[in-house]
């Protein structure tokens, strides 16, 4: 019987001090009865859920990511942000009566991504741009017309996260494809012009805020613009 109660208090021990002590920890238990001297080592096993609450691994592998975003700056498929001072034909207007204004783009964007480890992404993202551009008077400066455009545009995104610590992600990113750009232009009359184009984006830096929910903003070069901010959600059972 003494040698029951010593054996049932020992795992008592070990159930308590499982729960305070590191997962990582290994423990060591010694005790003694009139047979003689015992020795117990034991590493506790990690929990499913250790990986997604670790501080320097806030993104658990194989949690699925959707973003939400908006954008200002995105190129066109010439890869140029804004084309000033271009001169344009308007009809009745002779040579060099006018000129384009800076170009003004917004866009909206939508992407999947799929945490293959704690550090890496793959996915698409679908965007679609607005813009427009005012044409003015060579002489008298003065609004004449106003150039429309828009484009949508599927790429493959890579997202490379360098820096992971609690809530807070740093990363870049890098994605290709195609994209259909249709605009109006001014060039001995008007013009609409379809035309398919090698849609990229670069992100140099971008930071993300939160687990489950999470707010981001990025800043680059490419067809998503260079100032990207938004929200997404990650939905994984291991992310809280």
């Amino acid at each position: 019987m003494r040698l029951i109660r010593q054996m049932v208090l020992c795992l008592a021990t070990l159930l308590l001090t499982t729960g305070v002590e590191e997962a990582s920890a290994q423990h060591t238990y010694k005790f003694r009865d009139s047979l003689g001297t015992y020795k117990v080592t034991f590493t506790p096993h990690a929990s499913e859920t250790q990986f997604a609450t670790s501080p320097s691994k806030p993104i658990a592998p194989r949690t699925h990511e959707l973003r939400l975003s908006t954008s200002w700056g995105a190129t066109d498929y010439y890869g140029e942000i804004s084309n000033n001072n271009e001169i344009g034909y308007l009809g009745d207007y002779d040579y060099d009566s006018s000129y384009y204004g800076p170009s003004h783009r917004y866009a909206i964007n939508l992407e999947y991504g799929y945490w293959v480890n704690e550090w890496c992404s793959i996915g698409a993202n679908a965007t679609w741009l607005i813009g427009h551009r005012n044409i003015f008077n060579n002489y008298t400066h003065e609004r004449v017309l106003t150039s429309r455009e828009d484009c949508i545009s599927i790429m493959p995104i890579a997202r490379f996260a360098w820096y992971r610590r609690n809530n807070v992600q740093l990363y870049s990113s890098a994605g290709i494809g195609i994209g259909i750009w249709r605009r109006v232009r001014y060039w001995h009359g008007k013009e609409n012009l379809i035309e398919p184009y090698c849609a990229f984006d670069f992100k140099f830096l971008g930071i993300s805020v939160g687990k489950k929910w999470f707010g981001f903003a990025e800043v680059g070069y490419g067809a998503r613009g260079v100032v990207n901010v938004g929200f997404g959600c990650r939905i994984n059972n291991k992310v809280k």
